[in-house]
């Protein structure tokens, strides 16, 4: 069981590297394909003002456009050819979300970037709209922190949901390979059970040697709590179930799947 193809995020936003740098060191761990994906992002400019503008001036920006993603093809081939990974990279046109969708439902796993509040980017909603559209699972890289020992010691934030096992599922590449797993539950609901145990008993049988281990904590948001898990126990990979949200009511697994992505200290596996 391994990933073989991965998809990687790339764009102008300034934590782009992060996500090749992660990429990267996933497609040597598994011996993998991976390829990167650029959406050109033409401005969008009013019919009005679109009769104003000489076309030269027009084309020159778009022109400028292309020319910024195809720079980033060099440096990513550059990159892949440096550590000898088979890759390709991909510049593409329209939406955003459509394009790297539609890519990542042809790959194991897609690699995002989380927003950072200090340089806001276009694509800062990115990762939460791939969470309910690819049908993939999601590696979020935090924009800060040490990338160089992902997935030796893994926490399972687990809650029995059918998000969270799919979570699982889809991390077992990782898990069985990592040195550590941890299963954290929040407020396990059966007292008399050992909270997390069954799917410690499964793991066991894919060769993971996880630990269940959990918390009570009413009065603490769960997703500090699992932030809380993460440091004390020096975690560089959390797994979860991703919750989307709607208007008239959030699906989140107590509301911890934005908290996390807002406050995230490590790289975060989501599956929905």
């Amino acid at each position: 069981m391994a990933f073989k193809d991965i998809v990687v995020h790339q764009g102008e936003d300034v934590h782009a590297d992060r996500r090749l740098t992660l990429g990267l060191m996933l497609a040597r761990q598994f011996e993998a394909h991976l390829t990167g994906i650029y959406v050109l992002s033409y401005p969008t400019v009013p019919g009005f003002v679109q009769t104003e503008l000489p076309s030269e001036i027009i084309e020159q920006r778009y022109s400028e456009i292309r020319a910024a993603g195809e720079a980033k093809r060099a440096a990513f081939d550059a990159a892949a050819a440096r550590e000898n990974v088979a890759a390709e990279f991909r510049v593409m046109e329209g939406d955003l979300v459509d394009a790297v969708a539609l890519c990542g439902r042809y790959s194991d796993l897609l690699v995002v970037g989380q927003p950072d509040p200090d340089h806001p980017s276009q694509t800062d909603s990115l990762a939460e709209d791939l969470l309910l559209a690819a049908g993939r699972p999601i590696l979020v890289v935090p924009y800060t922190g040490d990338l160089g020992h992902v997935g030796r010691r893994v926490m399972v934030a687990w809650s029995g949901t059918r998000e969270a096992t799919r979570a699982v599922h889809d991390a077992m590449p990782l898990l069985v390979q990592a040195e550590e797993v941890v299963v954290f539950s929040v407020n396990p609901e059966d007292s008399g059970h050992i909270a997390g145990a069954d799917i410690c008993t499964h793991l066991a049988r894919h060769g993971v040697n996880a630990t269940p281990r959990h918390i009570v904590a009413p009065d603490m948001r769960v997703g500090d709590s699992v932030l809380s898990a993460v440091a004390d126990n020096s975690i560089d990979l959390l797994v979860m179930g991703g919750y989307g949200h709607s208007r008239l009511r959030e699906l989140a697994f107590g509301g911890a799947t934005r908290a996390i992505m807002r406050s995230m200290t490590c790289p975060v596996l989501m599956s929905h």
